[in-house]
């Protein structure tokens, strides 16, 4: 900054263009109001209310005194000239009084982009409570990715019925595959057939063992079975005795021995299909769909 030494002891040669020193060497203030940027408030100009008061701004490089009032939109600068009388009798502009304040003109700043500074002092402070861009960052992008998701309160590996093409399955959901063709049952610990979570089991149709027909007998209606020769078959013979029937024509009768309740002469005729059937309850197909969030 300049400097004047006005303490001569011959005396100090005060003319204009001392003062226009003077003023030269002060101006050099304004760039103090750089530090805290363009449109800051550097003091004062606090709100109660609906009003602002008094303080000071920095507006494109000028540190300017701030006259507050009711808030407004925009902000503007106010020029205020005096004028004053010289030895020759003419008034000539000499003092030009600059300030902002809320109003409309030409040039106007909005007031919404005036932002108050803090002191320097408190920049490491500040810095300690910022966190790395990069984290910012990717915590934004997880905040972006949950709010572009519906609200839901929807566990994830929820599995759902839905009844609607595959087409047409909303965001967050996709096909369970592994129910395709199968109806879910619930897990029993206490159940060999059901004990393990996700295992399969089961089949659409049966085919009956031997074992697993129902117990059954056949009558017999007499201790005599009548049969041609030729069409009859003795499962073991020295069981049966046979003579000639009533009628004759060769045709045979045969007589159980005494005491023999086991009766085993022949075979019926054959009888079923041997076919597996179904064991299918009535069902209605459907799509299963589980929740990935």
């Amino acid at each position: 900054m300049n400097t004047l030494n006005f303490n001569q002891s011959v005396g100090f040669p005060l003319e204009t263009n001392i003062l226009d020193e003077m003023q030269t060497s002060w101006g050099i203030f304004n760039a103090f109001g750089a530090l805290a940027g363009n449109f800051t408030i550097i003091a004062g100009c606090n709100t109660v209310g609906g009003t602002v008061g008094d303080g000071a701004v920095f507006i494109n490089g000028e540190l300017l005194k701030f006259k507050g009032g009711l808030a407004q939109d925009n902000v503007i600068i106010v020029e205020e000239i005096q004028a004053l009388e010289f030895e020759d009798g003419n008034a000539h502009d000499v003092i030009y009084i600059r300030y902002a304040t809320f109003g409309v003109a030409t040039t106007q700043w909005p007031w919404s982009d005036f932002k108050r500074g803090f002191e320097t002092k408190l920049i490491p402070e500040e810095l300690e409570k910022k966190e790395d861009k990069a984290t910012i960052n990717a915590l934004i992008e997880r905040i972006e990715d949950l709010e572009a998701r519906p609200a839901s309160n929807i566990p994830i590996g929820l599995i759902a019925i839905w009844g609607l093409p595959v087409g047409d399955i909303p965001d967050g959901w996709i096909e369970y595959e592994d129910l395709r063709g199968r109806m879910p049952v619930g897990l029993k610990t206490s159940d060999p057939l059901f004990d393990t979570l996700l295992g399969y089991g089961g089949a659409k149709t049966k085919l009956l063992s031997l074992l697993e027909l129902p117990k059954h007998f056949f009558y017999l209606f007499s201790n005599e079975i009548r049969g041609g020769a030729g069409n009859t078959e003795l499962v073991n013979p020295n069981k049966y005795t046979a003579r000639s029937a009533a009628g004759g024509k060769g045709i045979l009768a045969y007589e159980m021995s005494e005491g023999n309740d086991a009766p085993t002469l022949g075979k019926s005729s054959e009888i079923g299909g041997d076919q597996p059937f179904s064991i299918m309850n009535p069902f209605r197909v459907v799509h299963f769909i589980q929740y990935v969030g």
